[in-house]
């Protein structure tokens, strides 16, 4: 075979492709997915505290986390801030309003984090949860998100 030939060859067998790409593309599978309906927007959430760990919180059957604070500590203290959190805090009943709902973090941090859903908490006697464990030197503030809402641990 000449080199012509070849040539002849390739060119052809590129534009063979090049119009079976574009037939196949233009005509699509025909199936569309699914229209998602949007999940409804909680408006508060309530129940008791469990605390896995003070990174791993959870009220009632959903997963949180607390705006404008958070564990900045070295790892190896995880432990016994969390066993600090479980002592004052486990099992105590609270109303959580998720960000967007009057929040000091609105619109500094999404609605949710991971598969949680960012919220406030406030204990029965109307304090925030994310305070009372900011000044017990439990979570540090992060002033990006909440200003200087909760104490900072710097």
């Amino acid at each position: 075979m000449s080199i012509k030939n070849v040539g002849i060859l390739s060119v052809v067998a590129f534009a063979f492709a090049a119009i079976f790409l574009t037939i196949i593309v233009n005509m699509g599978t025909g199936v569309k997915a699914p229209k998602r309906k949007p999940a409804p927007a909680i408006e508060s959430i309530h129940g008791k505290l469990v605390i896995d760990s003070v990174d791993n919180l959870r009220v009632g059957n959903h997963k949180i986390v607390l705006c404008g604070v958070a564990f900045t500590k070295p790892r190896p203290l995880l432990a016994m801030m969390t066993e600090a959190a479980r002592r004052d805090f486990q099992g105590l009943p609270l109303t959580c309003k998720p960000v967007g709902k009057g929040t000091p973090c609105d619109g500094n941090v999404a609605s949710k984090f991971g598969g949680a859903i960012v919220v406030q908490c406030l204990t029965p006697d109307g304090k925030d949860l994310a305070a009372k464990l900011a000044e017990n030197g439990i979570l540090c503030g992060q002033p990006v998100q909440a200003g200087s809402t909760y104490k900072s641990c710097q």
